[in-house]
């Protein structure tokens, strides 16, 4: 089966994302070889499909995925203390195809889970990996959809032809199926503090399907891990409150890189998770500028800038400032079509200099108009944006801890323009203060071909 390994198809099920601060002083140390500070985990499963149909004898192996924890010690049992989430998903469960995993060619799908847990750094020796019952409780969560159909657990083999059977699972289900430091690569896994790690857990479900004398299924397990690399196409973080260090969840991150301009542009862009967690992921190779706002019902932030985050990074801790409030900027965009076109896209911007030379985007809140508006020929658009006020903090990465500076200044309304004559213009500096409206310059593009 090792010769088939070629086939090694990364899918991610789950993955710890953001961490405690990496800056000096405040780390933590872990039993069982730990090491100070925190990193980060990413967990994905990968299986040899020699069993699919039609080289073998199944369509689907469905099993459904409800947490995974890892100890620093191999003899500790599951119901002792010390157990770190790696990922858990028990008020979602989820249900995915071992012999399926070609369909995902994106490493960082588990991107998309939502699920992240603070991973203190060390060595861990023992792996639990929880499957949710065929039968659970009243008060268990189930997938929204069920592959394995409405009578067959939610656990199950698909055979040629779409009969469905039901996997059946042991007590382990619910204890974790063990990986012990035998069968982790090296004997176990090392979370550097600040750094990224991809973890492959490899869940052969060919070998792990057992066909009963009585004609049903059993899943006796037969996993493998092993640490692969560091992570290099995530960068992640945790935004939390200046004072007092709270989580700040829907606070809002944007990645940025430079353009011709020395203008910020967004490549990527997320909301925080109630614990104030974040990750893009994948991303090329280079560095990027991390940009962080924050509104809620009782604070607003003041935008925060780290310049040069190299991808790979694990932040840390990102502290926001409360700022003095908002303010509402608003104009107006036109387009002069001289083509066949009947209408224009124009993105708009609200930029601060972060630097002597460089602008960046700065996060809008709610109650902005989008920020590509649809301008019909010599018709003026309006555009309104919710922007925090108050000074930048600007910093430069560093992995010993960013230090911050305020930066004074306003807001310059850029505006951008596909197959126009001029295709970006912005326009004077704006003050604005909380509570505060004021209106920026029109701005007008000519020569556009426009939308068809």
């Amino acid at each position: 089966m090792d010769a088939l390994r070629i086939l090694r198809i990364i899918m991610a099920i789950f993955s710890s994302l953001f961490l405690l601060s990496c800056s000096s002083g405040g780390s933590d140390t872990v039993a069982g070889g730990g090491i100070g500070g925190t990193g980060t985990v990413t967990t994905t499963i990968s299986d040899p499909p020699v069993c699919k149909a039609p080289i073998g004898d199944f369509e689907n192996v469905w099993v459904t995925i409800t947490r995974v924890r890892a100890h620093t010690s191999d003899n500790t049992g599951p119901n002792d203390s010390g157990w770190v989430d790696l990922v858990d998903l028990r008020d979602k469960p989820m249900q995915i195809d071992l012999l399926d995993l070609e369909k995902t060619t994106t490493d960082c799908i588990l991107t998309k889970l939502g699920s992240t847990s603070g991973i203190p750094a060390g060595q861990y020796q023992q792996i639990r990996f929880h499957l949710l019952s065929n039968t659970p409780a009243q008060n268990e969560a189930t997938p929204p959809s069920n592959n394995c159909g409405s009578n067959n657990g939610y656990n199950c083999v698909v055979l040629p032809g779409g009969g469905i059977e039901t996997l059946q699972l042991s007590s382990e289900a619910q204890t974790g199926l063990k990986i012990p430091s035998g069968q982790i690569a090296g004997g176990h896994f090392t979370v550097p503090a600040g750094q990224a790690v991809d973890l492959n857990i490899d869940f052969d479900a060919c070998a792990s399907i057992v066909l009963q004398g009585n004609g049903t299924y059993r899943l006796k397990p037969v996993l493998h891990a092993g640490e692969i690399s560091l992570n290099t196409t995530a960068i992640t973080g945790r935004v939390v409150d200046s004072d007092g260090g709270a989580s700040i969840g829907n606070a809002i991150v944007l990645i940025e890189q430079k353009d011709a301009e020395n203008i910020d542009r967004v490549i990527m862009q997320t909301l925080t998770d109630a614990d104030g967690g974040f990750i893009f992921c994948p991303l090329p190779p280079g560095t990027y500028d991390v940009v962080v706002s924050a509104k809620n019902q009782t604070k607003t932030y003041n935008a925060t800038i780290t310049l040069g985050v190299g991808v790979g990074t694990a932040m840390g801790n990102i502290k926001l400032s409360p700022a003095t409030g908002t303010g509402i900027i608003k104009g107006n965009v036109t387009a002069v079509i001289t083509g066949s076109g009947q209408e224009v896209d124009i993105d708009i911007s609200g930029l601060k200099y972060a630097t002597s030379s460089l602008r960046v985007t700065i996060p809008m809140f709610q109650g902005s108009t989008p920020t590509t508006v649809t301008a019909p020929n010599k018709n003026p658009t309006n555009y309104s944006l919710s922007v925090p006020t108050g000074n930048l903090h600007v910093g430069t990465f560093s992995g010993t801890g960013t230090s911050y500076s305020q930066v004074s200044g306003g807001y310059f309304i850029n505006a951008e323009a596909e197959n126009c004559t001029q295709s970006s213009q912005s326009t004077t500096e704006l003050s604005v203060g909380p509570g505060g409206e004021v209106t920026a310059p029109d701005i007008t593009f000519t020569g556009c071909s426009g939308n068809y």
